[in-house]
């Protein structure tokens, strides 16, 4: 009998007008800022009119973009619209609507293990060991002594979209979800730490 892959999840987010169907959902270990979760829900989600207020169902806590790390929980995702009605005897109706949430169905590529070659790649990985400081999956930290004397042979900067598929990258504009490197010149931006995870190897 095969397991479900949500099973391990503690973090879900719903459409607020349909509470019974998960949109997604992953597993919290703590790396994941609220921002970071906003930045996702952006990449994941197609939204007919903006902009979306994110609350945590049993708290009513209202994401914001901060770096305080995500709770972890179930998240109601509401999007609305505000129209305007012609005016009937010079008064003005304001009606608020809900709009409709999609997931993206923008193509994905398989991740596999990014080996590090040179120049452009070694920042790519410096600056992911220097934010995440700890393994994103299994929330397994590097031991300081360990970061002290450069020793990072249990763990690996990965690249979540693969240099090898950077046409595509390119095809799709992903690049614009990348705003830490807006002044890089003739850059595709595959090689910021956004595209990147620090994992233990046998993760």
């Amino acid at each position: 009998m095969s397991t479900s892959r949500s099973l391990p999840r503690n973090v879900s987010f719903y459409d607020a007008t349909h509470l019974d169907v998960a949109l997604g959902g992953f597993v919290q270990n703590g790396s994941i800022t609220e921002e970071n979760f906003l930045d996702i829900l952006g990449m994941l989600l197609i939204i007919e009119e903006g902009p979306i207020r994110v609350q945590e169902r049993m708290s009513s806590h209202i994401i914001s973009r901060t770096g305080v790390p995500l709770q972890t929980g179930v998240y109601n995702i509401y999007c609305e619209c505000m129209c305007y009605t012609p005016p009937i005897y010079s008064v003005v109706y304001l009606l608020i609507l809900s709009a409709s949430i999609q997931v993206s169905n923008e193509p994905w590529i398989p991740w596999l293990i990014s080996h590090e070659i040179c120049g452009r790649e070694s920042s790519f990985r410096d600056g992911i060991r220097d934010r995440d400081r700890k393994s994103v999956i299994s929330g397994t930290s590097i031991p300081e002594i360990h970061i002290q004397t450069n020793n990072w042979t249990t763990f690996e900067a990965a690249h979540i979209f693969r240099p090898e598929h950077e046409r595509l990258w390119i095809q799709y504009n992903y690049g614009r979800r990348i705003p830490d490197m807006d002044d890089a010149i003739e850059s595709s931006k595959i090689n910021s730490p956004q595209n990147g995870l620090l994992l233990m190897l046998d993760v």
